[in-house]
């Protein structure tokens, strides 16, 4: 275990993490603040350190609700394709499967981060 000191918020923070997973928890950390940033700048000022962090918090699991439903909806569009196309399946179909199977990984890895900044509160 690792201890890394992030700033969030105007305050410092010492969070251990696994070996390895400095950066990461930095960017995460760095997300977190600009969040905390954001929204207390969309209100007009300091809205105290609970209440950004409980902001920021409300909004990244609005996004990891959503991205589930995105993840969802298109793990059903793969599955009606391929019960469509069980016989050869045309190039162009092929490469919209692949392209959908990619964007299904980049969506899930979000949502893997977005969960573990969940984890660190």
């Amino acid at each position: 275990m690792t201890t890394v000191s992030v700033k969030i918020g105007g305050r410092e923070y010492h969070l251990a993490c696994d070996d390895g997973q400095e950066e990461q928890l930095r960017l995460l950390a760095d997300d977190v603040d600009d969040r905390v940033r954001d929204l207390s700048f969309r209100m007009g000022g300091n809205v105290g350190e609970v209440m950004g962090f409980l902001l920021a918090s409300v909004t990244m699991a609005d996004e990891l609700i959503e991205n589930k439903k995105e993840i969802e909806r298109l793990s059903m569009e793969i599955r009606y394709l391929s019960s469509v196309l069980q016989g050869d399946i045309p190039e162009e179909i092929a490469r919209t499967q692949d392209a959908l199977a990619g964007t299904l990984e980049e969506i899930s890895e979000r949502i893997e981060n977005i969960a573990q900044r969940m984890e660190m509160r």
